[in-house]
């Protein structure tokens, strides 16, 4: 009985107090069942139970039980717990493990996060050590908020026995999930069961499983890949029985389970982590990703390389989509395959980013990561499976010519602030007759609207002095080769003696004075109050 009840104990994630009478009911139900003396240790305490004593010991003992399985029954939408500031240092002393985002209501990223993260608190569930996943709104819970130094939303920390440490995970299902698995998890678990097998791949989105002994070579090369892989989800099965009932053989098999393309394949290589891993790494993501959330954190936030095929809904996109598969075949584990339409959401944002028109479309672009920075190639010529695979070759080659986005030169540019676009930018920042100050801003920004009249009000003060000019370069429709960026407004300034050395105007310095030959001024740009003062030399 006892062991029954520590069992269904420990399985009880949000236990509520029990009354006391099923307690009595538990003591007088099972007395008749106790032997009239028996032995027992608990907590390392030798106990001695007779007859007479049993009912009043057993009772205590439940009691005590009890108090140590109770636990607060916090609050709970779609699978996430809320906690507020009374019930947070409860909740993340209470569980071993447990990550907490801190989200503000009006957030657009907190409002992508949910789905994603009510999704995997699903999944964790599951864990064999179960990891809950909670949310804070930051917004009202202030104290929490500074307690943490919570600066922008969403921000999710992870805690271990009570202590902190930064997510650095991605923002969706499978990502949150590996992220955690790798933190809580053994790099494999083993499987006793039918049942849990079937569970374990109807659970993950991509699931590797090893079929044969305990103590073998296969199995501690499986383990080296399991934990290098530590993101992705890994299992085994030692026992003989439960291997010829699911592969038909107790021979060491490894297969890798997937909710897409053929569902399925197994390793025929060599049992060698290098082998294994290449097995996995190559089989472990659709063939072609549509590009959404899972696609857009592979390429953006992995830094993946990814030839994008965007079409449209018509016998001319059925056409190149087919042609798409068949270089993707081709071309597996090269480079990763995505195709979107530009209609609305993500294919709609990366459209623009990428610089593709609705006219050019289908198209092809290249996107490859170098460093901070993110090069793009455009092909704009008949698609087919094998001018597909030729433009994958010209890149790999390096014969290819980098695509800058950018937008056409205004027919009149006679305003104070400049106008620079990506085919201008050379010819007027780079004019040694001239000191020119460059904003680089972006149209939703709005750091930038709140500098917009200031800069204007500078320029027309120095309109007078034909060696200086003040710019501006919308930077989300115009690429500079070479113009790297890390924020919306960056100030730059290039002078007349200085262009290969321009000097970024920083806000943690109050006030930064410029100077060249060319002028009769000094700039003197205080961001930290918005300004920029002109004096003279």
């Amino acid at each position: 009985f006892l062991i029954l009840f520590f069992f269904f104990s420990s399985r009880r994630r949000h236990t509520r107090f029990l009354p006391v009478s099923w307690a009595r009911r538990c003591v007088q139900e099972t007395d008749s069942a106790l032997i009239p003396l028996l032995n027992a240790e608990y907590m390392g305490i030798q106990i001695i139970y007779n007859k007479v004593e049993m009912k009043t010991t057993l009772y205590l003992l439940l009691l005590v039980v009890l108090s140590l399985t109770n636990a607060t029954d916090f609050p709970e939408e779609d699978g996430v717990l809320v906690l507020k500031e009374n019930t947070f240092d409860e909740a993340i002393n209470q569980f071993e493990y447990i990550l907490v985002e801190f989200y503000a209501p009006w957030c657009g990223h907190c409002k992508s996060l949910a789905p994603e993260y009510a999704k995997a608190a699903k999944v964790l569930k599951g864990f064999a050590t179960p990891v809950p996943l909670a949310k804070v709104d930051a917004t009202v819970e202030t104290a929490l908020q500074q307690r943490f130094a919570i600066q922008g939303y969403p921000t999710l920390k992870f805690f271990i026995k009570g202590q902190p440490i930064e997510y650095d995970g991605g923002r969706v299902e499978a990502e949150i999930v590996s992220w955690l698995k790798k933190k809580t998890q053994p790099p494999s678990s083993e499987l006793t069961s039918a049942s849990a097998i079937d569970n374990f791949i109807n659970s993950n989105q991509v699931a590797v499983i090893f079929y044969g002994e305990k103590d073998s070579a296969q199995f501690d090369q499986f383990k080296i890949v399991a934990t290098q892989l530590g993101e992705l989800s890994f299992s085994h099965v030692f026992d003989a029985n439960l291997r010829t009932e699911k592969v038909g053989t107790t021979d060491p098999r490894i297969i890798l389970f997937k909710k897409f393309d053929e569902g399925k394949n197994e390793f025929n290589g060599q049992f060698t982590s290098a082998e294994i891993n290449t097995f996995v790494s190559e089989n472990r993501h659709p063939l072609i990703d549509e590009f959404e959330d899972y696609a857009a954190e592979r390429i953006f936030g992995q830094k993946k390389n990814a030839i994008f095929l965007f079409y449209k809904q018509n016998e001319e996109g059925e056409r190149v989509q087919k042609a798409f598969q068949e270089a993707a075949e081709t071309l597996r584990g090269k480079i990763v395959f995505t195709k979107t339409t530009n209609l609305q959401g993500h294919g709609k944002r990366v459209s623009e980013y990428l610089g593709v028109k609705d006219q050019e479309i289908p198209t092809l672009v290249i996107l490859a990561h170098s460093g901070q920075d993110q090069i793009k190639y455009k092909y704009t010529n008949q698609i087919t499976s094998e001018s597909i695979q030729q433009f994958y070759q010209d890149f790999s080659n390096s014969k290819l010519q980098p695509f800058y986005k950018g937008q056409d030169a205004p027919a009149n540019n006679d305003e104070p602030v400049k106008i620079i676009v990506s085919e201008t930018f050379n010819s007027i920042v780079f004019d040694t007759t001239k000191d020119v100050l460059v904003e680089f801003y972006a149209p939703w920004c709005g750091h930038c609207k709140e500098l917009t009249p200031i800069y204007e009000n500078a320029a027309k003060q120095l309109a007078y002095n034909k060696n200086i000019v003040l710019a501006k370069v919308d930077a989300t429709e115009n690429e500079i080769p070479g113009v790297s960026l890390t924020g919306y407004p960056t100030l730059r300034f290039w002078g007349a003696n200085q262009k290969y050395k321009p000097i970024e105007f920083n806000e943690s310095r109050d006030c930064l004075l410029y100077t060249s030959d060319a002028a009769d001024d000094l700039l003197c740009v205080d961001l930290g109050g918005r300004r920029i003062i002109k004096k003279k030399k």
